[in-house]
């Protein structure tokens, strides 16, 4: 379309909480091993937040970090999108929270829900809000509080998710200087309500004494469904993706939601796409869902996977089950 502006990425940031939790330790709370994590999702340990530690609190100190890259003070931003099934409440949203604390009193703010696809949905709205003219500063977090959620007895889970959040500041490219946004895409395939999920606390199941008891306020995964729709659209979409711009021949760097070591190495051998190319944190951080792919882009471009002329191509999949990319040229 004529008249759109081009949009860049101007800053990146990311918060870790400082507790580790091994799978050592994990192997005196569930019927699990280590050889068996690191074998089934190559996760040697994860963090998990402090129970005072709120979702907001993650995903202002990564939007702080962000806005300091950009050089963008917090007064600046217009929108503040927070990516998250992990809100500190149901409403208001957390992206109130976090505008307040940062002191974005200029900004409006929504959280956008779509689990591990989250931020690259978030990533769209930003860029077609300033792409538009509807906004000229949007910072869009990742964040999550997934330990808050999970069921330490339940090995299928409580094994591969971690906390965290990632944040990106979003603004036109003549702005920017780098991080050009080229463009992206968003799926979703229905009918998938059981595969993935959190089944109590909605107007499906509302909150009860009930749906306590019987542990549905914890995830709940069917991880082999998981793992053949992961691995089928990682790789569709990637082809896709790359096909106008020559073929995954021109891919610099991959930068994929963390979501299991061994569905990223098997879309790998899928694309014929070298390890090398493909960005991994899944061993230190776990499954950190909407978070996961702002924190794999902010340490890639920190490795240097991620630098100057590089097109990069980031892909998540998750509940719904929804699956979109980003692509763009740093």
């Amino acid at each position: 379309m004529s008249g759109l502006r081009r949009v860049g990425i101007a800053g990146l940031g990311i918060y870790v909480p400082e507790r580790r939790l091994t799978n050592a330790e994990l192997e005196r709370m569930v019927d699990t091993s280590d050889d068996w994590i690191r074998q089934r999702t190559g996760i040697s340990e994860r963090r998990i937040a402090r129970p005072d530690e709120l979702t907001s609190d993650m995903g202002t100190a990564a939007a702080r970090r962000a806005l300091a890259d950009a050089g963008v003070e917090a007064s600046a931003v217009d929108l503040v999108i927070c990516c998250t099934v992990t809100p500190d409440q149901l409403f208001p949203a957390t992206a109130c929270s976090i505008g307040h604390k940062l002191g974005a009193s200029r900004a409006g703010g929504f959280d956008l829900s779509a689990a591990c696809s989250g931020f690259v949905l978030g990533a769209q709205t930003a860029a077609h809000f300033i792409a538009t003219g509807a906004a000229e500063t949007v910072l869009v977090v990742g964040v999550e509080k997934l330990s808050a959620i999970l069921d330490y007895r339940d090995r299928s889970t409580c094994v591969i998710f971690g906390d965290g959040a990632g944040a990106a500041v979003f603004t036109t490219l003549e702005r920017s200087g780098r991080g050009e946004f080229l463009g992206g895409s968003a799926g979703m395939k229905g009918g998938t309500e059981d595969v993935l999920s959190l089944p109590a606390g909605g107007t499906r199941f509302p909150a009860s004494h009930a749906t306590v008891d019987a542990g549905q306020h914890f995830i709940r995964m069917q991880g082999k469904a998981v793992y053949r729709f992961a691995v089928t659209t990682f790789v569709d979409v990637v082809r896709r993706t790359l096909a106008p711009y020559g073929g995954i021949d021109r891919l610099d760097a991959l930068v994929p939601h963390q979501v299991n070591l061994r569905i990223i190495e098997a879309a790998a051998e899928g694309l014929g796409l070298p390890m090398e190319r493909i960005f991994v944190n899944i061993d230190r951080y776990g499954n950190t869902s909407a978070a996961s792919v702002p924190i794999a882009l902010f340490e890639a471009r920190e490795a240097g996977l991620v630098k100057p002329g590089a097109l990069t191509c980031c892909v998540a999949f998750g509940a719904g089950l929804t699956w979109g990319h980003l692509l763009f040229r740093w």
